[in-house]
């Protein structure tokens, strides 16, 4: 049986585990994306919370005027200290500076006046707002010293409580602690999206499994089915659909085994009735064919009245033993000893055809006699296909090419060739070759192949016919012995 190219475990896989996995890596995605905006914007609102508080305490009129060197003027401390409390309260770093972004004051030690904020100069756009609209406004997220990240708040410094005037800018900074609960988050997600796929994988599969092994078995059982085996129920277990299918299936097999057990005996009763006429005419002919002379005209009808009476014996037969043909008892059998035997009760020595067997052999399991059956109806129909040698002063060396058996090995199976050199079979009658009742020949029940292929398919093998170079060959597929 071919492999089925799409399991039913990959369409399950497709239909169910990836949506899942990719539905769940979507919610990640978004769940990450929607709490590190969130947190990001909480911050920010927090630093220029920070920033507009701080601003407060700070006078900027006063801080304008002082210059390089002024870091130890009473006043400056007094603002540096201030917003060092505020630091300390809240954590973040506070420093104030002009529109040429150059600082006046800073929590930071070491910070001189007139240094300049690069990194202010990049939020040019939110600290114009802060300058132009007096609004408190956060930065976007930067990478500071040591690869941390950090975010700044904004506010307006006024020169003082009665001139609302702006005159300085505050900023507030602190790293962006939320990065370390998004690599939690992180972490988390890719946890449980990692069980999610054991789970959706682990169901998945189990899934195909219960499905597959119902399938399985059906397959198993249809195939039983088809080699006429109707002897083994079909075993499908479940209250779903298949189990339903395998009901029906077991109900079909029951079915088929009544009608053929009916059939083998209508064809057993026929049998009988017309065997026993055929006996008594054909005990009647001899005693007439002993009482009539030899060279008589009346010898001559009784003869031919003699010959067909064996053929309906031999139809007879060939009925009853396609009808009756029982299950195979299996053993170990070498092929080459079959085809010994086989070669020596077949051939047509009056017409000088003559069976050949090639080197080679091997052991397949199964009856022996249904196989040597199977044997002697493909070689029997391989000699009477074989043309006549011709007549005359050639006749003793034209003989025509003989019938070849051959033995070759195909992976797991044995192949039997029966090859003749006859004239090749039609297209339209290959197709039907091994039907039961079909027959090319004049006189034939059309039944030797169809036994051929039935005991075939009980091995579990196959066989086929093809034409080609003027051979017609057929070939009888075993399974080797295991």
């Amino acid at each position: 049986m071919a492999r089925p190219r799409a399991t039913i475990l990959v369409k399950l896989l497709v239909a169910f585990a990836l949506p899942t996995v990719a539905l769940f890596g979507l919610f990640a995605y978004v769940a990450y994306t929607v709490t590190r905006d969130d947190l990001d914007a909480e911050l920010g609102t927090r630093m220029a919370a920070v920033a507009a508080s701080a601003a407060t305490q700070v006078r900027g009129k006063y801080l304008t005027e002082l210059v390089a060197g002024d870091e130890e003027d009473r006043g400056y401390l007094n603002v540096q200290q201030k917003l060092r409390a505020v630091a300390e309260a809240t954590g973040a770093r506070l420093f104030v500076f002009d529109r040429d972004f150059v600082a006046r004051v800073d929590t930071e030690p070491g910070v001189a006046i007139g240094t300049r904020y690069y990194q202010a100069e990049l939020d040019r756009h939110e600290l114009a707002r802060v300058f132009a609209d007096g609004a408190a406004v956060a930065s976007v997220t930067f990478e500071g010293t040591g690869g941390r990240m950090y975010k700044a708040g904004y506010a307006p410094v006024r020169a003082s409580e009665t001139e609302p005037e702006i005159v300085l800018a505050i900023g507030a900074q602190a790293p962006a602690g939320y990065f370390a609960r998004l690599s939690a988050l992180r972490r988390s997600l890719l946890l449980w999206g990692g069980a999610l796929v054991v789970v959706v994988l682990g169901a998945t599969i189990g899934a195909a499994y219960m499905i597959t092994r119902n399938v399985r078995r059906l397959a198993a059982a249809a195939e039983r089915i088809g080699r006429g085996e109707l002897a083994t129920p079909v075993r499908v277990r479940g209250r779903d659909e298949l189990g339903l299918l395998g009901a029906t299936m077991d109900e079909m097999r029951a079915q088929l085994a009544e009608r053929d057990a009916r059939l083998q005996q209508m064809l057993a009763g026929i049998a009988h009735e017309v065997r026993n006429p055929l006996a008594g005419m054909t005990l009647f002919t001899g005693i007439l064919q002993d009482e009539l002379p030899a060279d008589g005209d009346a010898r001559a009808h009784v003869d031919k009245i003699a010959r067909e009476l064996g053929y309906l014996e031999r139809v007879v037969t060939e009925f009853l033993d396609y009808a009756r043909r029982p299950p195979p008892e299996t053993e170990a059998v070498a092929v080459r000893g079959l085809l010994d035997e086989v070669a020596q009760v077949t051939g047509d020595p009056a017409r000088g055809v003559a069976v050949v067997i090639e080197p080679g052999d091997g052991v397949v399991r199964g009856d022996r006699a249904q196989l040597r059956r199977a044997l002697l109806n493909l070689v029997h129909n391989a000699v009477a296909a074989t043309p006549t040698a011709p007549t005359g002063p050639a006749a003793v060396v034209a003989l025509p090419p003989p019938v070849r058996l051959a033995v070759v090995g195909d992976g797991d199976q044995l192949v039997v060739r029966v090859d003749n050199h006859g004239p090749a079979i039609p297209e339209v009658d290959r197709a039907r070759i091994f039907e039961p009742f079909f027959t090319t020949r004049e006189r034939g029940t059309g039944l030797g192949l169809a036994f051929v292929r039935d005991i075939a398919r009980a091995h579990g093998g196959e066989v086929t016919v093809g034409c080609a170079a003027g051979v017609t060959r057929f070939e009888l597929r075993l399974p080797r012995a295991g």
